[in-house]
């Protein structure tokens, strides 16, 4: 497949993939697009189209400050990626979003009125050979959802040193700042407890932690009492989410961090696409 036509609000994610995919026409503006100014080939050629709508405002992660009408622009949009799959005229369609309950619902009542057309899934990306835990909700064409589901099995998992043969560290520790220590009697609230740098350190003969775009990863060292700690670096979260070494990154920490996170793992894409 070719990626002939790639849309986003943020600049600097525009110019990254320019820079690595020069021949595709890339556009910055804010989505929705109106059917006039739909960019999709009217002339019965085949073509794929994809959706990653923003899924912050339905993760479960700093969910803290949120008010219920956070999800209303976020869920407009959602709905318009999936009006748009089954009006554009695309051969197959695909989007990727959190498996929020408020998308579930979206998705069920269009599966409703166009049976055949709509299908989705929740899929742990790790099954498919993604080398960390990342739980998603694939939506698209249901030839392409079933496909992806065939491809699911446990043999895949792939451990963090399968990509990253030097890695910094003999742990990789997520974001987590709590752990939970015992219920209070019976039935009782759980107590938490402020989490040491030990705490909640994975194994790097297994799958990482989910790449996150505002938090990094954190390599982890144990010499006797001594912990030594380093931040996981834009290259090796990338290595992560299954983009290629030749991949051309954004410049900094922080904007890096912010493209690879919200990205979808090329690996999905590729096997997604398989059955186009």
């Amino acid at each position: 497949c070719r990626v002939a036509w790639a849309c986003d609000n943020n600049a600097n994610a525009l110019e990254t993939h320019a820079q690595n995919h020069p021949s595709t026409n890339h556009v910055l503006c804010d989505l929705p697009l109106s059917r006039d100014q739909w960019p999709f080939p009217t002339d019965g050629r085949r073509f794929h189209v994809h959706f990653s709508p923003p899924c912050q405002a339905f993760s479960t992660m700093n969910s803290t400050n949120r008010v219920a009408w956070d999800k209303d622009g976020p869920t407009a949009l959602v709905q318009w990626s999936v009006d748009t799959a089954l009006a554009c005229g695309a051969t197959t369609w695909s989007l990727e979003q959190v498996p929020s309950s408020v998308v579930i619902a979206l998705l069920e009542k269009a599966k409703a009125k166009h049976p055949g057309r709509v299908a989705y899934a929740k899929i742990e990306l790790s099954l498919l050979g993604v080398p960390q835990t990342r739980t998603r909700l694939i939506a698209g064409s249901p030839h392409l959802v079933a496909q992806l589901l065939r491809k699911c099995d446990r043999a895949n998992r792939r451990p963090v040193t399968s990509v990253i043969a030097k890695p910094r560290g003999d742990f990789l520790r997520n974001s987590c700042n709590w752990v939970a220590l015992k219920r209070n009697g019976v039935g009782g609230r759980i107590r938490y407890t402020k989490a040491l740098w030990t705490d909640k350190c994975h194994r790097l003969s297994e799958p990482s932690p989910t790449i996150l775009a505002d938090r990094a990863l954190c390599w982890i060292t144990v010499k006797g009492t001594d912990c030594w700690r380093a931040w996981m670096r834009p290259r090796e979260m990338a290595l992560l989410q299954t983009f290629p070494k030749s991949y051309k990154l954004p410049k900094g920490q922080k904007r890096g961090m912010l493209q690879i996170g919200n990205s979808v793992p090329p690996l999905v894409a590729k096997l997604l696409m398989q059955g186009a």
